[in-house]
């Protein structure tokens, strides 16, 4: 069996991705990695960009390149997350722990993503002062999110807190898209080939 993964497998896989960065011996997890690299392409690089593996290679590698089997993978995932981005119909999926795994998992690992994506984001985007008001108060609440006390045990019920979990990733994905649309890279208008007008 080809060790590729299919593009329906690679954002559903977080073990899988876990295990791939484990034996290359990444020390980033495999939620900040999508977060790094959704938080690139939402701040406007391009997911063909030749700069785009050496970014990843710094933050997540301490600028050691990959191996080949994985860095394939990753240029997959790199392209996958793009065209989930740029589809407009918002099926735009964060890479974190099945819904099955613990709720401090999938929270530990959604704050990682946050995380991640900020750090792709402001790498892109450096002076937030000419963005517009909606993306700086998306940030901000981005910011909200990485502070969320993982450890803290409440009163609530565990279906409440399954309940603000999704409420929360919906609105992080929400506040993703508004970066993207706003100052992603979008797909070429192919458009007709001849520019004469008649």
């Amino acid at each position: 069996m080809a060790n590729t993964l299919t593009s329906s497998s690679l954002i559903q896989s977080y073990d899988r991705w876990s295990a791939a960065l484990d034996g290359a011996f990444v020390m980033a997890s495999a939620a900040e990695l999508h977060g790094l690299i959704s938080g690139l392409l939402s701040g406007g690089l391009a997911a063909q960009s030749s700069d785009f593996l050496a970014v990843l290679y710094d933050f997540l590698n301490d600028g050691q390149a990959l191996p080949q089997a994985l860095k394939t993978d990753v240029q997959q995932l790199i392209s996958n997350t793009a065209q989930s981005l740029q589809s407009g119909d918002y099926d735009f999926a964060l890479l974190l722990p099945n819904d099955d795994d613990a709720l401090v998992e999938r929270l530990e690992a959604m704050v990682e993503w946050t995380q991640a994506f900020l750090v792709g984001f402001a790498v892109q985007q450096t002076d937030l002062s000419i963005l517009s008001s909606d993306i700086r108060e998306a940030v901000e609440q981005l910011t909200e999110v990485t502070k969320l006390d993982i450890a803290t045990q409440d009163d609530s019920s565990a279906e409440e807190n399954e309940e603000a979990y999704f409420m929360v990733l919906e609105h992080i994905r929400l506040m993703v898209f508004s970066c993207f649309n706003e100052v992603g890279v979008k797909p070429i208008d192919k458009g007709p080939l001849s520019k004469t007008l008649h």
